[in-house]
């Protein structure tokens, strides 16, 4: 449906008109948004060489550390939180907790059937998905990082913090 090309601004309003036809795709749509833009932010952003990178994410599927697997939080703040002033995620995304504590959860509910969800639910995990990929987005540009743009090959740890 969309590719990198796309444009990740262009996706979040597409994703938008598509709620007001179908919330429930609308809403699987924008947390593979956010999950996709997350990693991609940590890809471009984080210090180790990408090939290590696109390893350590491979086994992540869950926002904090869980039967000792790493979560998206931890790679973040290993990778990207230590490098910049004001990295942590909670920091960047300003909600990580709703994120968390609702959103991710309503995803949950649709993914799994579990249960019902409600409009304003599901209007609200949408915002929340698509506000944090604009977060994410505005705090890799204010880095002279364009997460739209190709994927450079780091083959080398980056050593200087930006």
């Amino acid at each position: 449906m969309f590719h990198v090309g796309f444009g990740s601004a262009k996706r979040e309003a597409e994703i938008r008109k598509f709620a007001a036809a179908d919330r429930t795709t609308a809403l699987i749509l924008a947390a593979v948004h956010f999950e996709w833009m997350l990693k991609r932010a940590i890809l471009k952003l984080g210090a180790s060489p990408t090939k290590s990178l696109r390893n350590q994410l491979e086994d992540v599927f869950r926002m904090q550390k869980h039967n000792g697997r790493d979560g998206y939080k931890e790679v973040w703040d290993r990778e990207v939180g230590k490098r910049f002033k004001n990295g942590a995620l909670g920091t960047v995304l300003g909600k990580l907790n709703q994120i968390q504590s609702h959103a991710l959860d309503v995803r949950g509910k649709i993914i799994h059937g579990n249960g019902t969800v409600s409009k304003s639910d599901s209007d609200q995990a949408i915002e929340l998905f698509l506000g944090a990929g604009v977060k994410l987005r505005e705090f890799a540009a204010k880095h002279g990082i364009d997460l739209d743009a190709r994927l450079k090959t780091r083959t080398k740890p980056k050593v200087a913090s930006a």
